[in-house]
C-alpha cells in the first residue's frame, strides 16, 4: 500500500483495514444471519426504503434498516437484545421493495431464531407457542368471533384447526419435535414464577 502522505502511521494502519469492526462485533453474527436467512445481508447499502416502506415503522420505534446494519456490523448482542426485534409484523413489503433484491424480514426472522437460541423472547410470544400448541391457533376462536361469522353467513369455525381438531396432534408433534413447547414453557415459568 502506497505511503498516506503526512498522516500517521495509525491512520495508515486503519486505512488497510477493510471491515469496520467494534470491540463488541461479532464477524460471524452476519454469517450467521445469512445461513438462517438465505439472504443477501452484506449486500445492504442503507437506503431506508426498508424502513420507509415499513407499517410499523410510523407507530412504534421499530427501524428495520437498524437491524439490518446491525447484521453487517456483526451487532449480534445489541442486535438480539433489542426488544424492537420483535415489532415486525412479518408483512414483506421491505423485502417487495428492496431495490438489492434482499429479504428484511428474513433477517429478522433468523435474528428471532438466534435470540431464541438465548432465551431472549418476550413471554407474550411464548404465549401465543402455549396457544398455537393447545388448540393449533395462536388467537383461538370464541363466540364473539363465532357469533360475527355466523352473520357474514360463514361456519361457526374456520376451516382449520377449530373445524378439524385432529390435525392438532400434528402440530403439537412438530411444536416437541423443536422443542419448542418446553422451552415456552420453561422461560415463562422463570419469568412469570
Amino acid at each position: 500500500m502506497a505511503r498516506t502522505k503526512g498522516y500517521p502511521e495509525a491512520l495508515e494502519k486503519k486505512l488497510r483495514d477493510q471491515r469496520y469492526v467494534r470491540e463488541d462485533s461479532n464477524p460471524d453474527f452476519l454469517k450467521n444471519v445469512k445461513s438462517i436467512s438465505r439472504t443477501i445481508a452484506h449486500m445492504c447499502y442503507q437506503c431506508g426504503t426498508c424502513t420507509g416502506s415499513c407499517p410499523s415503522a410510523p407507530r412504534s420505534s421499530y427501524r428495520i434498516r437498524n437491524f439490518m446494519r446491525r447484521a453487517v456490523l456483526g451487532l449480534e448482542n445489541e442486535a438480539l437484545t433489542d426488544p424492537d426485534l420483535w415489532l415486525c409484523t412479518t408483512c414483506y413489503s421491505c423485502t417487495d421493495r428492496c431495490p438489492r433484491d434482499i429479504a428484511p424480514t428474513d433477517v429478522i426472522m433468523s435474528m428471532r431464531n438466534l435470540a431464541f437460541k438465548r432465551d431472549i423472547v418476550p413471554v407474550n410470544f411464548l404465549k401465543t407457542v402455549q396457544a398455537i400448541y393447545s388448540s393449533g391457533h395462536g388467537v383461538p376462536n370464541n363466540d364473539v368471533n363465532r357469533a360475527a361469522r355466523e352473520k357474514l353467513g360463514l361456519t361457526r369455525d374456520p376451516p382449520t384447526t377449530h373445524m378439524y381438531p385432529e390435525y392438532i396432534k400434528g402440530i403439537q408433534t412438530i411444536l416437541n419435535h423443536y422443542k419448542l413447547k418446553a422451552n415456552a414453557d420453561r422461560i415463562v415459568k422463570e419469568r412469570e414464577g
